[in-house]
């Protein structure tokens, strides 16, 4: 057999990848020049760095520190928010992989507004960031919490029609509830 001939598409809800290789939530998912880019390069579908909605600077440097086990990174969701972002989305529209749009928010309402304007622009699937330990009201914070998370996850899907997948911390005691919920 040529390995040539071999398929590597699959299916993962309702988006069609031609291949399972999906590029993570982070900085090559800052504009729509990078996630072109790897889409090019191979990706079976791409995810945006997270937006939330309202611009934020993130931290100062050092945002990245080495450790003897390796790197640590609190880089604080940095974005231009998703009303300035959504421009980077349109960009999109005729990307050959799946769009997935990583989102975060202080409340469910906020991640469902985010969502919904990501939809709009053209994106295929929802990233819920409920796993993000940096920042103070967002992410894992919400993100431990299954009834919060239930909340969060069923306030989305009422206001998109798209996949939406909830990134979860693994942060917990028992991960298990949380994805339950």
């Amino acid at each position: 057999m040529n390995l040539m001939d071999v398929s590597l598409k699959t299916e993962m809800a309702g988006l069609r990848l031609r291949n399972p290789t999906i590029l993570a939530s982070g900085i090559l998912g800052s504009s729509a020049e990078y996630l072109r880019e790897v889409a090019r390069v191979g990706a079976g579908a791409v995810t945006t760095k997270s937006v939330g909605p309202k611009p934020r600077d993130g931290y100062k440097n050092p945002t990245v520190m080495q450790v003897e086990c390796g790197f640590l990174n609190a880089v604080g969701l940095p974005n231009p928010g998703i009303e300035k972002f959504v421009d980077e989305i349109r960009r999109l529209r005729d990307l050959e992989v799946p769009l997935i749009v990583s989102v975060y928010g202080f409340s469910p309402e906020e991640y469902a507004e985010v969502s919904s304007m990501a939809v709009n622009a053209g994106a295929d699937a929802i990233e819920l960031n409920l796993s993000c330990p940096h920042v103070r009201g967002a992410g894992a914070e919400i993100g431990r919490d299954p009834r919060l998370v239930s909340r969060v996850v069923k306030v989305v899907k009422e206001s998109v029609n798209n996949p939406v997948f909830a990134k979860l911390t693994p942060n917990v005691s028992d991960i298990g509830e949380i994805a339950a919920a």
